[in-house]
Order: structure tokens, then sequence, then C-alpha cells
């Protein structure tokens, strides 16, 4: 039986690209919101209301995009049927087993 390993489509429009792109989206978000934290953690002029507020901000937008990343991933594997990083071609296993079958037929008649 054959299976299709989820190896990353070539197509620029395919879902593999767009998970790429966001993915560089997202790590330039995150370096840009780990950059924040630390600029208000240097801070001494600000209130500390507003940097736990700042803070907390920070970690639903982290989450935010740690979440969005895997709703990527699940649309990714859904369009290719994939569960479980692994996903089964069908046409290959109809051909393989039809071809067992046969061989079957042939060694029942050759009895």
């Amino acid at each position: 039986m054959t299976l299709i390993r989820s190896e990353p489509d070539t197509e620029a429009g395919g879902a593999t690209a767009l998970l790429r792109a966001a993915e560089a989206h997202y790590r330039e978000a995150l370096e840009d919101l780990l950059a924040m934290k630390m600029y208000l953690k240097d801070r001494d002029d600000l209130p500390e209301t507003e940097i736990r507020r700042v803070g907390q901000a920070y970690g639903r937008a982290t989450q935010t995009l740690f979440d969005e990343r895997k709703k990527l991933e699940e649309q990714l594997k859904r369009e290719r049927g994939i569960a479980g990083d692994h996903a089964l071609d069908f046409d290959a296993a109809r051909d393989e087993i039809g071809g067992r079958l046969s061989r079957l037929r042939e060694r029942r008649r050759a009895e």
C-alpha cells in the first residue's frame, strides 16, 4: 500500500507556500513582540499597571500567533487528506489490490 508523506508542495499558491509565508510573518511578529517586552522591562518611567497591561497583551498576542499557525497546519493536512502525517494513496492501493486479485485468479485457473 502506498503512503503519501506530508511533503511541501512546490506551487507558489499552494497551502505549504502560504504556511511558510505565515511562519515568516509570525516569526517577525514574535521578534517584534519580544523586543517590545524587553523595552518595557527596562523602562522605569512607566507605571506598573501599564507594564502589566502591555505584558498581558503580549501574552495574548503571542498565543494568538501560535493558534493561527496551528490552524494553518491543520488546514494543510485536511487539504491533503493527511492524518498522523501520512495519507493513503487510494489509487495505488486499488491498483495493488487489483493486481493481487488477478494473480490469485490466474493461480486458481492454473490449478
